[in-house]
This record gives structure tokens, C-alpha cells and sequence, in this order.
């Protein structure tokens, strides 16, 4: 079975060479990769036509900036494979992470597979042995297998699977039938439960085969702007489909609710930062659905408190929090 691995670029010409090398050393060989140029304005755009004269399993492809979820979208159009992973370019896979993939959805037939990713600070750790190769065989890992109901909320609840498109192994015609939205930030949010509403079976595994670099400057550690309100926008979808094709099924309502509450806590101090405005506008955003938040027994009793603190005052919330950061030092 070919795989495809799409690789969006923009301005990543440092970092690039992590991704492309950790493809290399992958243990499963039948795969192309699809690095989409989105007009950089670095290096990125010849190391990319470096990278396809030299490997004859990459593809390089140069367009006009649109945007992450554009490139993404272009990969799939020009992908050859029946499945597809994501790779972002300042990132890199565990050598194993193709052939596992590949061997759940074979075994199980599934629709997609679902594997986890481990946050990296330091590209050393890109050096050591993978830890799937020391600690685990495919034998022993623990599969599970799930409709697209149990799965997605396991990923609203960030339990076993995240939204996030990459770490997974997803069959292209899905991917066609349920593109990434363009010009949003939070585009996984946005289309998971799109993308997961016509399968029948996700192989979900907590081993984790994806490193994802924490790079300040990235769009998740960006300071708060107003494009953060996509995250709200991405919630509404999700909403929106969970109404149409799962019959408002009330685990998933209370699922995408307690990730909206869950997942703004970072947008909130960035605003706090910026924008008293905002953190008032975003309070009462996340004031609906309270009694749902507190009766939901997959929301910690931290979380609630927590929740509740910052709702009642967000200077008694942000002051506690500083007091116990500077506590740790």
C-alpha cells in the first residue's frame, strides 16, 4: 500500500532537514512524499527541489501562498497514495511510525489510525533510539477500535487521540470529500468531526510516533490576536455537524463543550497579556453550558476549580497562578 506524506512548507528552510531525514530512516519503504512549497520566501523553496532530485520518492510542488490549510489540501489533490499522513516541516516521525500505521489499518481495515504525539523542546531528542522500537512491538501495543463516535470524543477530551491531523493515517477519499477550511487557524479542530462523520472504524493507539517541535513562532505559540477567535468558529462547526449527522448525541455535545472550555485556556493568557477586552468577550463565551462543565465526569475536579476562578475573576485566577509559578522556582 502506498502512503502518502504531505509535508506543507513556508520559511522553514532551518528546520526542514529533521523532517526529511526521520522520513528516511523510516522501516516501511512504500511511500512518496508531497512537500508543498507555499511560497516561501526563505531557502525552503530550493531545498525542496534539492530534496526531489535526490530522493525519487519526493515530489515538490510550488504554489502561491494560501496558507496551511491550502497546502495541505493541494498535497492531497497531487497525492498518489489510497492513505495519507501529515508532516508538518519543523517536525520528524519515530522510524516506526509509517510501518505501524500501516500495519493496524491493514490488520483492522480501518478507516483511519491514530497514534500520538510527544511535544519536543530540542532536536536532540531527535537523536535518540526510538522509543517504540526500545519499549514496544506492535504485538504489544494497546489497539483499540472505535466507531467514529467514541473516537471523536476521545479526541475532543485530547483522551488516547487528539484533533490534530497529523500522528494519524487517514484514507484519502476523506480527506478529498471533507477539505481543511482555508484562512482558519484551528483548521484541525474545525474538520474533525467532518472528516470522521462517513467512517465506520478508527484504530486508536496511545503509542506515540510524531515529535512536534515547539517552536516559538509557530501558530500555537504566537502572541493573541483576533484570528484567535477561529477557535470559536472551529467549535461552532463542530456543533453544527454534531446536529446534523450525529443526532446531537449527548456525549459528543458535552464532549465539544467541555473542549471549549478546555482548549481556550491558552488563548486566555494571551489575551490577559494584551486585552482586557478580549478576556471579558471570551469569559462570557465560555460562561454557557457552566452546569454541564461541573456535572461532566471526564473534566477533572482541577479543571472545574480552575474554570470557576476564572470566570468569577480573572485577576484572582492569573495572580494565584503566578504566585504558584513563582513558587516552583
Amino acid at each position: 500500500m502506498l502512503i502518502s506524506v504531505v509535508i506543507p512548507i513556508y520559511n522553514v528552510e532551518e528546520y526542514l532537514h529533521y523532517a526529511i531525514e526521520s522520513l528516511n530512516r523510516q522501516t516501511y519503504k512504500n511511500f512518496e512524499v508531497i512537500l508543498v512549497n507555499d511560497g516561501s520566501t526563505d531557502g525552503s523553496g530550493k531545498l525542496c527541489d534539492k530534496y526531489s532530485e535526490e530522493y525519487d520518492n519526493i515530489k515538490v510542488y510550488h504554489k502561491s501562498n494560501g496558507g496551511l490549510s491550502d497546502a495541505r489540501n493541494f498535497g492531497v489533490q497531487k497525492s498518489s497514495g489510497d492513505f495519507i499522513t501529515f508532516l508538518d516541516p519543523d517536525d520528524f516521525l519515530d522510524e516506526y511510525a509509517l510501518e505501524l500505521m500501516y500495519t493496524l489499518q491493514k490488520k483492522y481495515s480501518a478507516d483511519a489510525v491514530c497514534t500520538k504525539m510527544r511535544d519536543v523542546y530540542d532536536y536532540e531528542d531527535y537523536k535518540k533510539e526510538s522509543r517504540i522500537k526500545k519499549y514496544y512491538t506492535i504485538d504489544d501495543a494497546d489497539i483499540y477500535i472505535y466507531d467514529n463516535i467514541k473516537a471523536l470524543e476521545l479526541m475532543y477530551y485530547n483522551q488516547t487521540a487528539t484533533v490534530s491531523a497529523c500522528a494519524k493515517l487517514v484514507k484519502k477519499e476523506f480527506l478529498l470529500a471533507n477539505p481543511f477550511p482555508k484562512g482558519k487557524i484551528y483548521e484541525d479542530l474545525y474538520m474533525i468531526a467532518e472528516l470522521l462523520k462517513d467512517m465506520s472504524k478508527i484504530v486508536i493507539t496511545p503509542l506515540e510516533t510524531y515529535n512536534y517541535y515547539q517552536r516559538q513562532g509557530s501558530i500555537v505559540n504566537s502572541k493573541f490576536s483576533k484570528k484567535q477567535y477561529d477557535f470559536f468558529e472551529a467549535i461552532d462547526n463542530n456543533k453544527k455537524i454534531i446536529s446534523m449527522y450525529f443526532d446531537n448525541n449527548k456525549s459528543l455535545v458535552s464532549a465539544i463543550n467541555a473542549k471549549e472550555k478546555m482548549g481556550v485556556f491558552n488563548i486566555l493568557s494571551n489575551a490577559h497579556q494584551s486585552s482586557k477586552e478580549d478576556v471579558n468577550i471570551i469569559r462570557k463565551i465560555i460562561s454557557k453550558n457552566f452546569l454541564d462543565i461541573l456535572k461532566n465526569k471526564n473534566i477533572s475536579l482541577i479543571f472545574k476549580v480552575k474554570y470557576c476562578m476564572l470566570l468569577f475573576s480573572p485577576r484572582i485566577f492569573y495572580g494565584t497562578k503566578n504566585l504558584l509559578i513563582k513558587g516552583r522556582k
